[in-house]
């Protein structure tokens, strides 16, 4: 628990210190480490699975949608004009170059992108659209669900969410995760309003974070169901403490899409 919350202070310091001396390009310096790392772990889980995507296609293309997200901002391209050509290309790739099982090797190879793009696509076009401030309250409203979630399952959790897939999740700890969720993100919004679009009110901020704190509860058990299958505890070893990129980003992987839909409705 120690080098955990070491790890997890110096990655904060580290993000602070990128966003100061960089801005928006040093969120995007951590978009493009994080995306390639937890896709280069997902990878790895689903080959101990004995399921992989090839990943001299799968790989290529990943880094090409996701430098694309990060360069080409949205107002210049829309992104289904960005995903669709990778995404085409991918196809026919599989197809000239399929192992036997032609269907399933399709459906990992495209699998395996849309579950790693999405998040870190949909952080891209936070950064674009909506600024650091905003990024920075969904990534907040993100994490500290999860050390809610953390803390509550310690002190008194009893009934097992998800044994199947995470013997150590309870209700009691989503719980926690929930309320200390919605109560970063009102503090935030409150204390942040002059950063902040008008619009994003103490009320939006209270129930968006609902949302986005249960799409990161999804995000990790998708994470947990994915180690238990590949028969490991940790997706790496990258970040001590704590595991590999994915183990770190998974919460992120259903709440980013989740943020930017909210984002687009209520601002």
């Amino acid at each position: 628990m120690k080098q955990r919350t070491l790890a997890t202070a110096a990655l904060w310091a580290l993000v602070i210190l990128l966003l100061l001396l960089l801005g928006k390009w040093g969120a995007f310096l951590l978009v493009a480490v994080f995306g390639c790392g937890a896709f280069i772990e997902l990878l790895g889980l689903l080959r101990q699975s004995g399921q992989a995507p090839e990943a001299r296609i799968a790989v290529p293309a990943f880094i090409l949608l996701l430098g694309s997200f990060i360069f080409i901002p949205p107002w210049v391209l829309p992104p289904i004009a960005l995903v669709m050509p990778v995404l085409v290309g991918t196809c026919a790739a599989c197809l000239f170059l399929h192992r036997t099982g032609f269907p399933s090797f399709l459906m990992l190879t495209l699998g395996s992108l849309t579950l790693v793009i999405l998040p870190f696509g949909t952080l891209s076009l936070i950064i674009h659209e909506s600024g650091l401030v905003l990024t920075i309250w969904v990534l907040a409203v993100t994490k500290f669900s999860d050390v809610g979630a953390l803390l509550t399952g310690m002190a008194i959790g009893k009934n097992k969410m998800a044994p199947r897939f995470s013997p150590n999740k309870t209700w009691e700890g989503l719980a926690g995760g929930l309320l200390l969720a919605v109560i970063v993100s009102v503090l935030f919004v409150l204390f942040g309003q002059k950063w902040l679009p008008v619009a994003l009110t103490p009320l939006h901020a209270a129930w968006t974070a609902l949302f986005i704190a249960l799409a990161g509860v999804l995000g990790d058990l998708t994470e947990s169901a994915l180690k238990r299958e590949a028969g490991t505890k940790d997706s790496g070893k990258a970040i001590p403490g704590i595991g590999g990129f994915l183990d770190l980003t998974d919460s992120m992987l259903l709440a980013f899409p989740t943020a930017y839909l909210l984002l687009w409705i209520v601002i």
